[in-house]
Parts: C-alpha cells; sequence; structure tokens
C-alpha cells in the first residue's frame, strides 16, 4: 500500500490521517509533475472517487480539442502554401 506527501525542510511529510508506527521502514519514490490540465493533474485535484462519466466527458474533450487543434494546423499549412504558390507571401 502506498501513501502521498511532500517533502517538508527535509522531511516527508504524509497526508492528513496517514499515520505509520515510529520507526516503520519506507521507500520514497518522487513523483514527476504532471502537466496542467492532464487528466492525472485533474485525478490528484479531484481525487480517485471520480465518477467514470466524467472521466470520459474529460476524455472526449480533449480528443475534441486535439483534433481541433490538429485541423487548425493543418488548415494553416494549407494557406501558407497557397500564399507561396500565388505570390502572396
Amino acid at each position: 500500500m502506498g501513501y502521498r506527501g511532500i517533502v517538508k525542510d527535509h522531511v516527508v511529510v504524509l497526508d492528513e490521517g496517514v499515520a505509520l508506527q515510529e520507526g516503520t521502514l519506507v521507500e520514497v519514490t518522487p513523483v514527476k509533475e504532471l502537466p496542467a490540465g492532464s487528466p492525472g493533474a485533474l485525478l490528484e485535484v479531484w481525487g480517485s472517487d471520480v465518477p467514470d462519466e466524467a472521466w470520459e466527458a474529460v476524455e472526449r474533450a480533449i480528443e475534441e480539442f486535439d483534433r481541433s487543434d490538429r485541423e487548425y494546423e493543418r488548415r494553416k499549412t494549407r494557406v501558407s502554401r497557397l500564399s507561396v504558390r500565388h505570390g502572396r507571401v
């Protein structure tokens, strides 16, 4: 079983409510910072009790944003190529 916490003044401070027996051997693994807005970052904010439907909605929104972004970049590239071909640089 794993526990989460932060390092404060060179000491690992576990999340509220976690109590380990004095002298308990632990293994600490630093967690890399998650990109803002990523599903993992949202999980950190919301906690693990997020309903599946909410995660599915987030994933659909991210996929739609990615599709829109790719389409925008594709059109921008196409317009640039057309401008160059017609001497409108």
